[in-house]
């Protein structure tokens, strides 16, 4: 049996963005969608995008033969320069298209398995520049999502109440001024007014 070997440099890393793109809006065309219409772009579903990416991954980075560690891309995840490339294309998708979507997905891109994902996301020591990019597409995935909440009322409260990055989170300052307010009963409040109380007579008769 030959010996599984990690093909090294078999995708062009001059044109896989594009190479991307162009697969993804095919796949999409596919569907049915006018990729030059904004409604019809914005329409499509998550499931959809996720469709279109695992088509993506077949077409352009599935191995023909066995890789080392059963690995099915031809896609080296060592290479952070390609890798990098393949994540700001994904992010580009996802801004085009106006979705939310996070590293399972960007697995599906990738040909890669979700644990992989996770393990290379939490062990920052196997290869700290790939960790990186992974924490950025996390970033970008917040701002996706909170982009389509602030397209709603009750999404833009939402954000509001729990954006801590500009310091707004209105629901936690509203309870910081509840909790500092004071309130007095009836009686404190006529004793702090210097008020008698009813039937309360201090002449001497």
């Amino acid at each position: 049996m030959p010996a599984k070997t990690k093909q090294l440099n078999i995708i062009n890393i001059n044109t896989v963005y594009d190479d991307i793109l162009t697969t993804f809006d095919s796949v999409v065309s596919d569907l049915g969608y006018d990729i030059n219409n904004p409604k019809e772009r914005k329409s499509i579903s998550h499931s959809e995008i996720n469709y279109c990416l695992k088509q993506v991954s077949y077409k352009l980075f599935k191995a023909n033969k066995s890789m080392v560690n059963n690995q099915n891309s031809l896609i080296d995840y060592d290479n952070i320069e390609l890798m990098s490339i393949i994540a700001n294309a994904f992010i580009e998708l996802c801004q085009r298209f106006n979705k939310s979507l996070g590293l399972m997905s960007y697995a599906y891109l990738v040909g890669c398995d979700y644990s992989t994902i996770w393990r290379w996301l939490q062990d920052e020591t196997l290869n700290p520049e790939r960790c990186k990019m992974l924490k950025n597409i996390q970033e970008c995935h917040k701002v996706q999502q909170i982009g389509l909440l602030n397209d709603t009322p009750v999404g833009a409260l939402a954000v509001a109440n729990n954006d801590h990055e500009t310091g707004l989170e209105w629901s936690k300052n509203q309870m910081q001024v509840t909790a500092q307010s004071v309130y007095f009963l009836p009686s404190e409040r006529s004793e702090r007014l210097k008020l008698d109380a009813p039937g309360d007579n201090n002449d001497s008769v």
